[in-house]
């Protein structure tokens, strides 16, 4: 996560600490309960696994209340768990569809999770531009991030112009506005976009970058250097300043003071290798060609393990991409050839093994099922798709205790999901307790009245209660 996302989430996190109504509106649900609170409070605090666990404790009191997936969902992100977090942020958005704060935070996820259609599909409410007016500045200035890195600047720059609206002085938007302008190739705009950033705030080590990189580009070292020193002045630790303040020192040929700013950056060369080769050029110009050497082998193994991880990430985003679409198809063959070659380039993607796990399950190959099932509970055992479908398949088994214990753990999560609520009542019914058998049956059919098998499960168990 960015530094801008960050900051974003902190803001967020006290608009919903102070205002939590907004999110909700109608029903007898309407107002806060003492429940919510506490999990808003948590939140707030950074204490997130407890307001989660609050969170789901609210859901068994009001499972068609948006808001608790919501807060979930915000929690669940802060602590990295993103697959969990957009499964909560999905239910969130399918109980409150018209929320555009729900859909903002949703695509966020996708995003990360480097889901590019959902993430698209989340902000279509936005088309109708009325919809971003009624947004707060926070919500804004994440929808506008979003857009960013979907590559779609005209929404972006069309969300910023709301933002300056608002508040003209916000040398925040000039500096964002010069980013996209940058990806857009928009170089001259994109200048002046920062120097009004600075003019706003001179506090301001990121625009002071932006402006040093284009003032490189173009070659003049001198002014590059100044404005890029003050960058590193105000942000001293930032390795990508001091990084690229060497390379225009070693342009200027000022060896010993470009040296002197990649040793302070070296910390951070495992996740920035481009600082191993600049310091193996400095070393390589100040005389010490074996200094030079070892840094500049450093630099080929990061780049190479850098390399090959992006290649499988890339090689695994194409594969499932293609495995869906062979699902959505109805080639199943070819689908599970897909997930199963995922499977082997990263054993821990818990997608690939959901979707051969009910694969798996659905042709009632129990084995290889419960093989990925396995996996996946490994991975993420408080997932609530693998804990359903873990229920599924113990229940298929006979095994009505494991069902059980499984099929609770998703109500938790999960208490408005009308199957769910059927599958453990089922398994009561397997082990005996009618009562509490007849207490699921009677949810399922109040969350899908819809459904003709629920009630015949209703009426089967009312049949066999009666006298």
């Amino acid at each position: 996560m960015n530094r801008l996302q960050r900051s974003l989430l902190f803001r967020l996190k006290l608009i919903f600490c102070w205002s939590v109504t907004f999110v909700y509106t109608g029903s007898a649900q309407e107002q806060p309960t003492p429940l919510l609170d506490e999990g808003i409070r948590l939140l707030g605090q950074g204490h997130f696994l407890e307001a989660v666990s609050a969170f789901n404790r609210y859901k068994q009191l009001a499972p068609a209340d948006p808001r608790p997936y919501f807060y979930a969902g915000m929690a669940l992100t802060e602590t990295g768990r993103l697959s969990a977090a957009a499964m909560e942020l999905s239910e969130a958005a399918n109980l409150a569809p018209r929320r555009g704060e729900y859909r903002i935070f949703q695509a966020n996820v996708f995003l990360r999770l480097k889901q590019t259609i959902p993430a698209v599909d989340a902000l279509a409410l936005f088309d109708n531009k009325e919809v971003a007016k009624q947004l707060d500045s926070a919500w804004l200035w994440l929808l506008a991030d979003v857009y960013s890195r979907l590559d779609q600047s005209d929404a972006a720059l069309q969300t910023l112009d709301l933002l300056a609206k608002r508040n003209p002085q916000d040398f925040r938007v000039d500096l964002k506005r010069g980013q996209i302008q940058i990806t857009r190739g928009e170089i001259d705009l994109a200048e002046g976009s920062f120097k009004n950033s600075i003019k706003k705030s001179s506090k301001n080590p990121v625009a002071h970058f932006e402006l040093g990189k284009i003032l490189h580009q173009r070659n003049e070292l001198s002014a590059s250097k100044k404005v890029l020193l003050e960058a590193a002045r105000q942000d001293p630790g930032n390795p990508e300043y001091l990084h690229r303040l060497s390379l225009i020192c070693l342009a200027l040929d000022e060896v010993v003071e470009a040296i002197e700013y990649l040793r302070r950056a070296e910390p951070s060369a495992a996740g920035f290798p481009q600082i191993y080769y600049a310091l193996g050029s400095a070393l390589q110009r100040n005389g010490d060609r074996t200094k030079a050497r070892e840094y500049r082998k450093k630099y080929q193994e990061f780049s190479l393990a850098e390399r090959a991880k992006e290649d499988r990430e890339r090689e695994v985003g194409k594969l499932i991409k293609s495995g869906e679409k062979q699902l959505d198809e109805g080639n199943k063959a070819e689908a599970r050839i897909s997930f199963e070659r995922i499977v082997q380039l990263d054993p821990d993607n818990w997608d690939a093994h959901g979707y051969l796990a009910e694969m798996f399950l659905s042709s009632q190959d129990w084995q290889r099922s419960y093989e990925h099932l396995a996996r996946m509970e490994e991975i993420d055992p408080e997932s609530a798709v693998g804990n359903y479908l873990l229920a599924k398949y113990w229940f298929h088994q006979k095994e009505f205790k494991k069902a059980n214990v499984y099929a609770e753990r998703v109500k938790l999560l999960r208490p408005g999901h009308a199957e769910l609520r059927n599958l453990l009542g089922n398994t009561y019914l397997g082990l005996g307790e009618t009562d509490k058998a007849l207490r699921e049956f009677e949810a399922a059919v109040q969350l899908a009245p819809d459904r003709s098998d629920f009630r015949n499960d209703l009426l089967k168990l009312k049949n066999l209660k009666s006298p």
